[in-house]
C-alpha cells in the first residue's frame, strides 16, 4: 500500500461523492453532529475509506459495487474500534484512584469499594480449593453461567453446585458481611 494509493482513494471519496459512506456509518454509530468527537471520527473514517480503497486497488483493479460494501465495513470496524478504545479509556479514569472527590462525586468512593473487594476476593482465593477458584475466576472474570463452567471443564453441572456451595461457604468464614475487610452490609 502506498501513499499514492491513498491519495487516489481520498480523492475519489470526495470527487465521486461517497462520502456519503463515512455519514452513514457515523449515524450507525449512534455519533451526533454535536458530538465533540464527531469531527475526529469524521477524519478518521475518511482515512479508513482512504486506505480501504487502497488495500481492495491492490487487490482488483476494478473496483466495482463490491468495493463500497467492502469500504463501508472497513470504515465501520475502524470508528467502532475508536469509540471503544475511548470508552475504555473513560471507565478506566472512572475508577482511578487519582480521580479527585471534590470534582467527581462518587468516583473515590466507587474506587474504594473496588480495591476493597480485590481485597476480599484476593483472601478469599487464598483459602479455597482448586475449583473452588476455578469458579471463582470464571464468575469474577468471563461471567460465565454455571452450565458454561460446566462446559468448559468438561464437568456435570453438579459439579460445579458443589465448587459453589463451597465458595459460599468459603465466603460465610470470611465473615464478609460482618466488615472483617471494612466493607458493611
Amino acid at each position: 500500500m502506498t501513499t499514492q494509493k491513498i491519495n487516489q482513494g481520498l480523492e475519489e471519496l470526495f470527487s465521486d461523492k461517497q462520502i456519503g459512506i463515512i455519514y452513514g456509518v457515523l449515524k450507525r454509530l449512534h455519533v451526533s453532529p454535536f458530538s465533540s468527537n464527531y469531527d475526529d471520527l469524521f477524519q478518521e473514517g475518511c482515512l479508513a475509506y482512504a486506505t480501504a480503497y487502497a488495500d481492495f486497488v491492490t487487490r482488483s483493479p476494478k473496483p466495482g459495487a463490491s468495493f463500497l460494501a467492502f469500504a463501508y465495513q472497513r470504515v465501520y470496524w475502524r470508528l467502532l474500534d475508536l469509540l471503544r478504545r475511548d470508552q475504555h479509556a473513560s471507565e478506566l479514569q472512572d475508577f482511578s484512584l487519582d480521580a479527585d472527590p471534590l470534582t467527581e462525586p462518587g468516583q473515590a468512593d466507587a474506587a474504594l469499594t473496588r480495591v476493597l473487594n480485590v481485597a476480599y476476593f484476593t483472601e478469599l482465593a487464598r483459602h479455597c480449593s482448586l475449583n473452588q477458584r476455578r469458579y471463582l475466576h470464571a464468575c469474577l472474570c468471563h461471567q460465565l453461567s454455571d452450565r458454561q463452567i460446566a462446559d468448559h471443564y468438561g464437568v456435570s453441572p453438579a459439579a460445579v453446585y458443589q465448587w459453589k456451595r463451597g465458595l459460599i461457604a468459603k465466603a460465610r468464614q470470611l465473615d464478609y458481611n460482618e466488615g472483617r475487610f471494612g466493607v458493611t452490609k
